[in-house]
């Protein structure tokens, strides 16, 4: 079973950070000693259910769902691969960290879509001979390394469109690609076979983060993750993702099945029930 991307420390440290809080003032206004948020946080030291409520009220989090991930009780509802055979996880790595793309492919038009690169372009494009699809788009849901390691190659073998979101920082992206790439905006369209596919602007993680929905899915790369969120890039990013993913995302229908770019997938439901930034 693939582990949660973030534990307890890693969301209270997102939390106390995303309000602009050092570990010394949460512990003050929590009244624990700064050396047990310290250990918190460092995973050093397991919470008992009134130290994770307690710290919950002080982050703004909920703190059945905060225990419930501190206590280890709840871990996302585990899909058959028969229901999702439309969609391949491409499991890929920077260093030992382990990264998420997606295709999402129709069989019977032989088209693809690819979301995020893993990190990984050999894995991808030994998945898109197997499929024997032509990938029609590369959709990025942020620029990070991480998920555009190896773009230039994919790029290059397939031709496929890069969907690259509107304010989103690219230094990473080489001339070449921005020239045949295609700026997303919110609401923007796609069709690859079947599928439809809508642009989700998200930002928070980054400046530009977008996520892709589908009737069935939505591909949220480093937004929303199974019981957490990506790391704000600054206060007011805190407050605009945890905004963004209520009013976008958690809004879909509950049986949408949610793919991270890190970490297990999970659904709308799921999220709805057990995140506790939610």
């Amino acid at each position: 079973m693939e582990p949660l991307e973030d534990e307890f420390g890693d969301i209270i440290q997102k939390a106390r950070t995303g309000l602009g809080l050092t570990i010394r003032q949460a512990a003050d206004m929590s009244g624990l000693a700064v050396s047990v948020l310290e250990d918190m946080e460092s995973y050093g030291y397991r919470p008992s259910e009134e130290e994770s409520g307690t710290i919950a009220a002080v982050l703004g989090l909920d703190p059945e769902k905060l225990y419930g991930i501190a206590s280890g009780k709840w871990y996302p509802r585990v899909y058959s691969q028969e229901l999702v055979s439309d969609v391949i996880v491409v499991s890929g790595s920077i260093g030992s960290y382990k990264v998420n793309g997606y295709f999402l492919y129709d069989s019977v038009a032989r088209e693809a879509a690819l979301f995020d690169t893993a990190n990984d372009s050999r894995t991808v494009l030994r998945y898109l001979k197997d499929i024997g699809s032509e990938l029609r788009y590369i959709f990025l849901t942020h620029c990070h390394s991480d998920h555009i390691g190896g773009l230039r190659e994919i790029f290059h073998s397939s031709g496929a469109k890069i969907c690259i979101p509107y304010g989103e920082a690219s230094e990473g992206l080489t001339d070449d690609m921005k020239k045949n790439g295609c700026i997303v905006k919110d609401g923007m369209d796609f069709k690859t076979g079947r599928y439809s596919i809508k642009a989700v602007s998200t930002p928070g993680h980054t400046g530009g983060s977008t996520c892709y929905t589908t009737r069935d899915y939505c591909f949220s790369g480093d937004t929303l993750f199974a019981g957490s969120i990506g790391r704000p890039f600054s206060c007011d990013g805190y407050s605009t993702l945890l905004k963004k993913v209520r009013e976008k995302i958690l809004s879909l229908n509950e049986g949408v099945r949610i793919f991270p770019g890190h970490g297990p997938a999970t659904t709308v439901a799921e999220e709805s029930e057990h995140n506790p930034f939610f």
